[in-house]
């Protein structure tokens, strides 16, 4: 019985911006291969091409070749060289949900500057895909998602499918099981050559198992390959496929196969695409590399929560400079988004490019922030000096500084708000300092002026500052009758406590005590430090190595304010220095790492402030909280949501193309039950056993790519290629948090975001020039009024700040509902609703996991 398909031929290129490769390598080789398709393209009217789904590789040629921009456009506009939605192709796992926003508007609109934006959500091998896609990509109107990794057919059924995001939104998707080359006899080699042997031991039986999976008369058949260029005459190899194909072949775009689904009823999906069943996604590629993982987040919180909520008020005031600068600043990020970069499996140069770009766009992002708190700040009670603003990029109606400076007249002061209030201050130091010499020119040449004054600088930390939601508010620093309490060492205190818990030492373990729920956790966390003899792909221990336990710390110092306490400890792991040659055994020479930790108390808040200086390599470090009683589950968060994940107790990789361990991904916080929540600023993996929540804090390996590992059989993923610096020697810094509170989804994520965010204490003083970016440069600044210190006038209780795009000279403010439960959207808001582009959009409730986004004008 014949079952002949219509097969649709789509050539195509995946183009790795960098890997093991820099990104400077693989434009030289651009230049070369898109002049040729270009010229391919424009003799052959009947051909189309797929530049990867993403923008920026047409960006960097346009910009290298200008020469050939009109040439490169008119073929965008024609629909024949298809480029976008994505700006990269992103890691989804390892980004925040602003970031893939950005990705898809500035991407978005990159392409329709060229001539046209492709309509299909392209993700050909980004490692797995989290539940939330559809709803993002609804967003942007985007119909239609085409993937490859994660996709398992025994749970997910045919590979056609109505994928279901959490709040309902659901698209078309399509999975190319098998890859993106399925007649690609030379593998990355420039021309296809095909022949009939090839077809007949390949392409033919990837096709017969692709029929296996669907009962669609129309199959998709990507033709291509990692950085290839086109085929000149792909149409004639296709028709030569057709002499020997039982198959319909034909010349194709991945618009033009969704098209034929237009009509269909598609099975429906609900949830992620993470099973290596027919490929590898990689699950263990979140601890990889965790140096770009916490510069990425850094500058994340620096653009989504304080340059873009600046820039958006500055704008509702006319005093707005720096889009274009600020688009700059994505776009370097976006290019360390890309899969490889950001999951970490590069080549050591190009992780360095990788930090250096999220260094310029932290840059760009500190300095639009301080410019336009400098002219927003002139204008607000302009008669006082020593005045200071703070913003909140957040959901949270107040904001913690934490040890930033602050410039007084004299040791005794307070802080008060703009209604007189006082606001707490923890003083960390002070010092006395002379006020800085004049400068007169005179017809003799420079006289100095020495000043006899003094001022005070002080690092201070601010508890719970008042500051609305998305808003700025001013503060003034005050005379006082008493000196400000010192933050100081306490030599006989065993503990610190606050309302809500008692911290101490134990045996030499951290004991807490939660007043709230009476209970006790003891030993609340262990460092459980394993073997990998993975790559930057993947974790693989040494078989049989369980590894080893610590959980002892040397008490160092307690420093105790009335506000505020903390607790600084220290401990020294004992550590095998690296692997055997044999990849069986840990070394028996050792190397000590140490470990020094400060435990801060903040409301029902536990903060961690930890440094790890690394010695050793090829292993794995993580912390194992105990959380009081078994885990079942546990509930991480995604965008606009959350999802909750099960053990899956596979311990073969039998039948799957790398063994689906229990690895998981989050963006910002954990809980492993409704009272014990995690929250980390850069940390992305976790894992449960029993009690504990183990959260791994990075891994050291020295390989990109290593074959015959333990948890993935065969072949190594990547290039096998030397990454010394993979193994992160030297000093790491890391941050998280506990909260043993029972939560609303709402309260949660206004909980985590008022302890991830950093604002910054903005202070006019003619003291010290300096003390922020910018604020010594000559500016004239206009008198003006400020006629708006908020870009919402109000955020009703249940909506999220998810964050303000400000690029293209539109004011987008995205909030959502972390809770299934529907929210009535205010009726001020209804005739401002749009899309994520701008465009005007109609609803009147919030569902539950959805957002909204509002054009605040």
């Amino acid at each position: 019985m014949s079952d002949a398909r219509t097969i649709h031929a789509v050539s195509h290129t995946h183009w790795d911006r960098e890997w093991y490769f820099s990104t400077l390598d693989t434009q030289l080789f651009a230049l070369m291969a898109f002049s040729e398709l270009i010229e391919a393209l424009e003799n052959n009217p009947r051909f189309v091409f797929h530049l990867d789904g993403q923008s920026s590789i047409f960006d960097d040629f346009v910009r290298l070749m200008p020469e050939m921009a009109h040439r490169a456009q008119a073929l965008v506009a024609q629909k024949r060289l298809l480029i976008g939605p994505w700006y990269t192709q992103p890691d989804l796992f390892n980004i925040s949900t602003e970031s893939l926003f950005r990705n898809l508007r500035v991407g978005i609109h990159h392409a329709k500057q060229a001539g046209y934006c492709m309509q299909v959500l392209y993700l050909p091998d980004t490692f797995g895909s989290h539940a939330q896609l559809p709803q993002i990509a609804r967003a942007f109107g985007l119909p239609a998602i085409l993937l490859r990794r994660g996709y398992d057919p025994n749970v997910m059924g045919p590979t056609e499918l109505n994928w279901e995001a959490l709040n309902g939104d659901s698209v078309t998707t399509v999975i190319t099981p098998f890859g993106y080359s399925l007649a690609h006899p030379e593998r990355g080699g420039r021309w296809r050559n095909f022949s009939r042997h090839h077809l007949d031991e390949e392409t033919f039986p990837l096709i017969a198992r692709m029929k296996t999976l669907t009962a669609s008369e129309d199959l998709l058949c990507p033709i291509g390959g990692d950085q290839v260029s086109c085929d000149a005459d792909f149409e004639r190899l296709i028709d030569e496929i057709n002499h020997h194909s039982d198959d319909r072949w034909e010349v194709s775009s991945y618009e033009r196969f969704f098209a034929t689904l237009n009509d269909k009823t598609l099975p429906p999906w609900r949830g992620e695409f993470r099973i290596p069943r027919l490929a590898r996604v990689h699950k263990s590629i979140g601890s990889s590399r965790y140096d770009i993982k916490k510069a990425n987040f850094d500058v994340e919180e620096i653009l989504t929560r304080l340059a873009e909520p600046m820039l958006a008020i500055a704008r509702l005031n006319g005093i707005a400079h720096g889009d274009a600068l600020l688009e700059q600043a994505w776009r370097w990020l976006l290019e360390s988004h890309a899969h490889d970069s950001m999951g970490g499996c590069n080549s050591d140069e190009t992780n360095r490019d990788i930090l250096h770009r999220c260094r310029q766009a932290q840059q760009i992002g500190e300095a639009i922030y301080s410019l336009h708190a400098r002219q927003i700040l002139a204008n607000l009670a302009p008669d006082k000096n020593y005045r200071f603003l703070l913003s909140n990029g957040t959901s949270s109606p107040t904001v913690t500084v934490r040890q930033q400076t602050l410039i007084t007249p004299q040791p005794s002061f307070s802080v008060l708000d703009e209604t007189g209030q006082p606001v707490q201050v923890v003083l960390r130091q002070q010092q006395k300092i002379q006020r800085p010499r004049h400068v007169l020119l005179t017809p003799d040449g420079e006289v100095e002026t020495e000043q006899q004054a003094w001022y005070y600088e002080n690092v201070v930390d601010i508890l719970n500052a008042p500051v609305p939601p998305l808003g700025l508010a001013l503060f003034f620093v005050a005379p006082a009758s008493a000196p400000q309490p010192l933050l100081a060492n306490t030599p006989e205190a065993t503990a610190i406590e606050n309302a809500y818990y008692r911290l101490s030492l134990h045996r030499n373990a951290l004991r807490l005590e939660d007043k709230i729920q009476g209970r006790v956790l003891e030993p609340l966390l262990h460092f459980h430090d394993v073997s990998d003899d993975g790559d930057l792909y993947d974790f693989s221990p040494l078989p049989g190595d369980d590894g080893l336990l610590f959980s002892a710390f040397q008490r160092v110092a307690i420093r105790h304010h009335p506000a505020h306490q903390e607790m600084h400890l220290r401990a020294t792991l004992t550590l095998p220095e690296a692997l055997n040659d044999d990849r069986r055994t840990r070394s028996e020479n050792t190397r000590s790492v140490a470990v020094e930790l400060i435990v801060t108390l903040e409301d029902n808040i536990i903060r961690f402030a930890m440094s790890v200086d690394n010695q050793v390599r090829e292993h794995r470090l993580q912390l194992r909280f105990n959380s009081g009683k078994v885990i079942n589950a546990v509930t991480a968060d995604v965008p606009f949501g959350s999802i909750v994940r099960e053990n899956q107790a596979i311990n073969s990789a039998a039948g799957f193309a790398e063994m689906p361990v229990d690895s998981e991904p989050f963006m910002h916080q954990l809980s492993a039950h409704p009272d014990f929540h995690f929250f980390a600023r850069g940390l992305k993996e976790y894992e449960y056993h029993g009690q504990e929540l183990r959260v791994t804090l990075f891994r050291g390996t020295g390989n990109l790519g290593k074959d015959d590992l333990l948890y993935r059989p065969g072949r190594a993923s990547g290039q096998r290629m030397a990454t010394p610096e993979g193994n992160l020697i030297g000093k790491l810094h890391f941050e998280f948090a506990l909260c043993l509170a029972a939560l609303s989804p709402a309260q949660l994520a206004v909980r985590q975001q008022h302890y991830s965010f950093s604002p910054v204490l903005w202070q006019w003083q003619q003291d010290r020039s300096c003390l922020h970016r910018l604020d010594n440069f000559d500016l004239h600044i206009p008198q003006q009024k400020m006629a708006r210190l908020k870009i919402l006038d109000a955020l009703p209780e249940g909506f999220i700040v998810s964050g303000v795009d400000v690029l293209y000279g539109q004011t987008l403010v995205r909030l959502y509902n972390p809770s299934a439960k529907a929210l009535p959207i205010p009726a001020p808001w209804l005739p401002h609703l749009c899309n994520a582009m701008g465009e005007p959009e109609e609803k009147t409730r919030l569902r539950g996991y959805d957002h909204l986004t509002l054009k605040v004008e």
